[in-house]
C-alpha cells in the first residue's frame, strides 16, 4: 500500500491528486505536468481544468458550436484582497478586442508547410514531446526513444533508443547547452533513472538510478522532475534536488530537505513539493511539517543556498509549483499565484482562482504557459464558469509580478480560443483560434509594453492540443511537437 507523505492528514489516501513531480500530495486535487510532455491517461493525475494534457490552459479541446448549459462552474481569475474577491479588469488595459481573430494591425496570410515528420511507431496513449534543440535542430521523445530532425530539411539525424528493459518515462521541458534529460525505468510508475542526452551528437551521455528515501517507503516512482541549465541536470527525487554535470553525470551537489544554513529549521521535517532550473537559478519548494511551505532557491552550478522564501504559514500545505525561478513565482494549488520575489519578503498575489462556490480550485496554469519579461507576466485566462453565459470568453493578462497588479488586458471573442507559446523576437506570442475555426489557427504577437496586437499567420496544425510548449517558434518557423502520428511538424512564418 502506498504510504502517505509526510505531513499528511489522517485521512490521506493514494488515491488522492498528484503534485506536478508525480508524488502524491496531502488533499484530493489535480495538477499539471511541468513541461511539454503528455502523460499517460491511465497513471498520471489530469491537470487543472481536466483537458488531459500537462498545463496548456487556455485553449481545451474544441467545444462543440451547439450552445451548451455549463453545469460545473470552473475559474475566473480575480485579485486577492483582504478577504474581499475582486474581478479582474486590468489597471492599465489596452482596450483592444479581436474580431474574429482581428482587431490589431497586420495582415497576417498563411505559413507556408515545411515537412512533417513520419509517424512513429509508438503507443499513442505513452508520453511524447519535443525540444528545439538550436536553429537547426529539433529532438522528437516518445516512450522507445528520442529522435533528431534538420529543422530546415526535416532529414532524420540520429536516433538514441532507450536501453534495453526500459522506457523514456520523464523528460525536460526544455533542452539547454545540446543537452536534454530523460527519466528511464521499467514503466512509468517505475521511473528511478535520470539520463542525459546529447541532442548534437546524438547519443545517451550517463544514466544514475535513484533509490527512494527511507520515508518514502512504499512509492513506486523515485524520479520527480528533469531540469537542465547551465551545463547541468537538475533532479528531483521526492525529498530532495540534486545537481549532476550534463556531460559526465557526476553529481556535484545536493540540496538538502532542510538546508543547513537555516537553523531555526533545525529538527523540522521538508520535503521537495516540486523544483525548477532556469539560468543561474534553482528553486526547489519544500513541505515543512511545522513551517508550512518554503522556497529555497540555489546557484544552479555550485548548489550555494540563495536565499529562503516563505510561501504559506499553513500548517497542512496544499500542492505548490513553480512558474519561474528568476522572477520567483509559484502556484498555489488552492488559492493561485504568487510572486515570492517581494521587496518586503512576504508573497504578493497575482491572482486568485475560485468558483461561485466560494471554493478555491488549481488554476490553469503550469511551467510554460505563462510568459516572462524581466519582472512582467504574461498570462492566457479563460473566464468559463465564472458567470451564468453559456459562452466563454478568453484574455491575455499582462501583471506586475511586483506588485500584482494588471497592466493591460486583451479580450478575444466570445468563444475563441487562445494559449500562450512565449516570449520570442521581443514579442508576446499567443496561438489564437477563431470562434468558427475547427481547425486553423492564427499565430498573435502582442507588445510587452502595452498590449498592442499584430495579427501573425495561420496555420492548420494536424491535432488539437491545450498542452504548453507543443508550438514553439524558431526565427521565422513555427514548430509544433505532437504525438506518435505527428510527431514534429514545421512551417515558415513568410
Amino acid at each position: 500500500m502506498t504510504q502517505p507523505p509526510p505531513g499528511a492528514p489522517s485521512n490521506w489516501d493514494s488515491s488522492q491528486g498528484q503534485q506536478p513531480s508525480g508524488y502524491p500530495t496531502p488533499y484530493p486535487q489535480t495538477s499539471p505536468q511541468p513541461g511539454g510532455w503528455t502523460p499517460y491517461p491511465e497513471a498520471a493525475p489530469q491537470p487543472p481544468g481536466g483537458y488531459g494534457m500537462p498545463g496548456g490552459y487556455g485553449m481545451p479541446p474544441k467545444r462543440s458550436k451547439t450552445p451548451m448549459i455549463v453545469t460545473i462552474l470552473v475559474l475566473v481569475v480575480v485579485l486577492v484582497g483582504t478577504g474581499v474577491t475582486l474581478a479582474v479588469t486590468g489597471v492599465f488595459s489596452s482596450g483592444k478586442s479581436a474580431s474574429g481573430g482581428t482587431g490589431g494591425s497586420g495582415s497576417g496570410g498563411d505559413a507556408k508547410k515545411l515537412w512533417s515528420a513520419p509517424a512513429v511507431n509508438a503507443d499513442p496513449n505513452k508520453p511524447s514531446g519535443g525540444w528545439v534543440v538550436d536553429d537547426h535542430t529539433l529532438a522528437n521523445v516518445v516512450e522507445s526513444g528520442v529522435t533528431g530532425y534538420d529543422l530546415n530539411t526535416g532529414k532524420q539525424l540520429w536516433q538514441v533508443p532507450a536501453p534495453a528493459g526500459q522506457v523514456i518515462c520523464a523528460m525536460s521541458p526544455r533542452a539547454d547547452g545540446g543537452i536534454g534529460a530523460v527519466g528511464l525505468g521499467l514503466d512509468s510508475d517505475h521511473c528511478d533513472t535520470a539520463a542525459a542526452v546529447d541532442l548534437t551528437a546524438g547519443k545517451l551521455l550517463w544514466q544514475e538510478k535513484l533509490t527512494l528515501p527511507s520515508n518514502f517507503e512504499g512509492y513506486k516512482r523515485v524520479l520527480g522532475v528533469l531540469w537542465v541549465a547551465k551545463e547541468m541536470v537538475i533532479v528531483q527525487d521526492p525529498e530532495t534536488t540534486f545537481g549532476y554535470g550534463a556531460r559526465d553525470g557526476k553529481r556535484k551537489w545536493t540540496a538538502p530537505p532542510v538546508p543547513e544554513e537555516v537553523e531555526e529549521w533545525d529538527d523540522h521535517f521538508c520535503y521537495s513539493m516540486s523544483a525548477l532550473a532556469e539560468g543561474d537559478v534553482t528553486a526547489q519548494v519544500l513541505s515543512c511539517d511545522s513551517d508550512g511551505v518554503k522556497v529555497a532557491t540555489y546557484d544552479t552550478v555550485s548548489g550555494a543556498v540563495k536565499g529562503i522564501a516563505p510561501a504559506s504559514n499553513d500548517s497542512a500545505p496544499g500542492s505548490w509549483w513553480l512558474l519561474s525561478a528568476n522572477p520567483l513565482v509559484a502556484v498555489d494549488a488552492r488559492t493561485g499565484i504568487y510572486s515570492l520575489s517581494g521587496p518586503n519578503g512576504s508573497p504578493v498575489p497575482i491572482g486568485r482562482i475560485a468558483t461561485t462556490f466560494g471554493e478555491f480550485i488549481s488554476p490553469n496554469y503550469a511551467y510554460g504557459s505563462a510568459a516572462f519579461d524581466g519582472t512582467t507576466m504574461f498570462t492566457v485566462d479563460s473566464d468559463e464558469g465564472a458567470t451564468p453565459s453559456e459562452h466563454v470568453t478568453i484574455t491575455v493578462n499582462s501583471w506586475d509580478t511586483t506588485t500584482g497588479q494588471s497592466r493591460w488586458k486583451h479580450t478575444f471573442d466570445v468563444d475563441a480560443e487562445a494559449k500562450m507559446v512565449g516570449m520570442s523576437q521581443g514579442k508576446v506570442w499567443v496561438e489564437y483560434a477563431a470562434p468558427d475555426s475547427d481547425e486553423e489557427r492564427q499565430l498573435m504577437a502582442f507588445s510587452p509594453a502595452d498590449g498592442s496586437m499584430i495579427q501573425g499567420p495561420t496555420f492548420e496544425p494536424p491535432y488539437d492540443s491545450s498542452s504548453p510548449l507543443t508550438t514553439q517558434l524558431v526565427g521565422n518557423k513555427i514548430v509544433r511537437f505532437g504525438p506518435p502520428k505527428a510527431p514534429v511538424t514545421v512551417w515558415d512564418m513568410g
